[in-house]
């Protein structure tokens, strides 16, 4: 049964332990699911494989007549001899880890990452002939790393993140075992160093003749583990999210949209796994599960802030999934803190605004702008699968403290994983409308597809108001009149006529640079009327944007 990767939710199912017998495999990683694994799992005596990470279980894999609390009970060697997959990495799991792996005789991969287990690495583990893949990194084990069977393949073994690991192959880099710890690990007799490195020396030789067929495999399975290791997420809970915001007081709040509200706090995190607790600003994104849609709105900018990385986008610091004080479900993200509000605010202050703000110049809005450029054409053309914003608007903009531009809020973000996939999205007949009123493509309107022109539109309309201080909502836009047709009837001979004029510090029809200045406007207004065509086929694309408005930068300082 294959059910990773996708979005369930729920609790566990207890059912699964009715199945029958031939189940040979369970895979539920990488999905929303919480609750603690029913007891009786155990009596499916035909699992092949075995994967419940990624997800937000609690408690323990339950024991018949025990009630063992965060260790992994002996009787999972009762689960089958035949058992060849078992990953029981990123949970809870605390004791050491027991000899009864070593029943598995078919196990070929064993991933026990990120727990709290301690104690010696069974020394049977390595009489597991079949096992090519180990993974016990970041635990508190301690004591000899054997070196037989998967020991002595450097490539299949992640020990990283134990501090207390001696000995072992010399391709680990462990420091020897002392020879005072007879109980706590093998010693090594000096008259046998060398003749055991020669003969794994030429083990190893032997056995990669025989497997270059299968080695880039390998090389790319390893890669992607250590990268989600590394981009593994810091933990926190619904109190230490309260604590953090004051419980979410009304004092905290700097955000609010359909599907959420968005809090300041201080949040107490590690750096890394060797790093003392320290406190972090961040913004805690609580969503309104009482609105529809709000959970698929969670679901989706879950998985696309977990594929995206780029200096202009939103930095996804955690998540959290779980049951607040009243039993209620409760979702939340937790974001990097920006601190100059967003566009919105700087584009249209308000009147009443307690900390005025001085107008943005022609050069940082020229610089805003082509980080947004630069963001969007890293998720367009750059990012593996290609991502769709959706939303692209002011208010989803914000400034950090060099006033340089971050794109955020991806809670209607579309994935276009492959060709295959991105065609059908593209072929679809009706979508609604799916972004913000003034920034929507026409096309969307008119029950089109999704597709990367719609967010060059909502650039289009964005780049306008940027340099014209015209929000597309305004009540002088209606009857037919658009942005973009009041800044297309000014183009070119009047674009001095229309633009903010709180572009400029000094009088710049009196400036020697006027023309320049004015070049420079009539180049950025040409390609964001491009951008904003009614017709998708004739916007240009993001990255031809971003390229044209550093030209146009470029030009402007030198």
């Amino acid at each position: 049964m294959g059910l990773g990767d996708n979005k369930l939710g729920g609790l566990f199912p207890s059912a699964i332990v009715n199945l029958t017998s031939q189940l040979q495999k369970l895979v539920l990683e990488k999905n929303y699911i919480i609750g603690e694994i029913p007891s009786g799992i155990e009596k499916l005596v035909g699992l092949l494989g075995l994967a419940f990470d990624e997800n937000y279980l609690t408690g323990s894999i339950p024991e018949e007549d025990n009630h063992l609390i965060g260790s992994i009970p002996s009787s999972i060697g009762n689960l089958t001899q035949a058992l060849e997959y078992l990953d029981l990495s990123s949970n809870n799991f605390s004791g050491v880890i027991p000899q009864e792996l070593g029943l598995l005789k078919e196990l070929q991969e064993l991933y026990l990452a990120e727990n709290n287990l301690s104690g010696h690495i069974p020394m049977v583990i390595e009489n597991l002939t079949h096992l090519y893949e180990l993974d016990i990194s970041y635990n508190n084990i301690e004591g000899a790393v054997p070196e037989k069977g998967v020991f002595k393949n450097a490539s299949g073994l992640l020990l990283v993140g134990n501090k207390g690991l001696c000995g072992g192959i010399p391709e680990l880099h462990l420091p020897k075992c002392s020879i005072q710890c007879d109980k706590k690990c093998s010693p090594m007799l000096p008259k046998l160093i060398i003749p055991i490195v020669s003969t794994i020396f030429l083990l190893a030789i032997i056995f990669l003749a025989f497997i270059i067929p299968e080695w880039k495999r390998k090389l790319t399975r390893k890669s992607r583990t250590n990268s989600l290791l590394k981009g593994r997420l810091p933990k926190v809970s619904y109190s230490e999210l309260a604590e953090a915001t004051g419980t979410f007081a009304a004092s905290n709040l700097i955000g609010a949209g359909k599907y959420s509200r968005v809090y300041k706090g201080i949040l107490l995190l590690k750096e890394d796994e060797n790093s003392n607790q320290q406190a972090h600003t961040v913004a805690v994104k609580v969503f309104d599960l009482q609105q529809l849609g709000s959970s698929k709105s969670f679901m989706a900018e879950c998985e696309t802030l977990r594929l995206i990385r780029h200096r202009n986008l939103i930095r996804h610091v955690t998540c959290c999934s779980t049951i607040d004080y009243r039993g209620h479900d409760f979702k939340a993200l937790v974001l990097d803190y920006i601190p100059n509000g967003n566009l919105h605010r700087w584009l249209h202050p308000e009147r009443d605004d307690h900390e005025p703000l001085s107008p943005l110049s022609l050069t940082l809005r020229l610089n805003i702008a082509i980080d947004i450029a630069d963001a969007l054409d890293y998720l367009h053309h750059n990012c593996q699968p290609s991502v769709i914003h959706c939303d692209l608007k002011p208010s989803n903009i914000l400034l950090r403290e060099d006033l340089s531009a971050c794109v955020s809020d991806f809670g209607l973000a579309k994935l276009l994983p492959d060709p295959i996939t991105k065609s059908l999205v593209e072929s679809e007949s009706s979508i609604g409308i799916r972004g913000s009123i003034g920034y929507v493509p026409p096309e969307y309107g008119e029950g089109g597809h999704v597709s990367t022109t719609g967010d060059v539109y909502s650039f289009g309309v964005l780049l306008l108001e940027m340099f014209t201080g015209r929000n597309p909502t305004e009540y002088m836009f209606e009857d037919g009149l658009t942005l973009h047709n009041f800044v297309q009837m000014a183009y070119p001979e009047q674009v001095m006529d229309i633009v903010d004029p709180n572009l400029f510090t000094v009088n710049v029809m009196e400036s020697n640079a006027f023309n320049k200045i004015c070049e420079c406007l009539v180049s950025i207004i040409d390609v964001g009327l491009t951008c904003s065509k009614q017709s998708p086929v004739e916007r240009m694309s993001m990255e031809h944007a971003a390229v044209q408005l550093h030209k146009i930068r470029d030009f402007y300082l030198r």
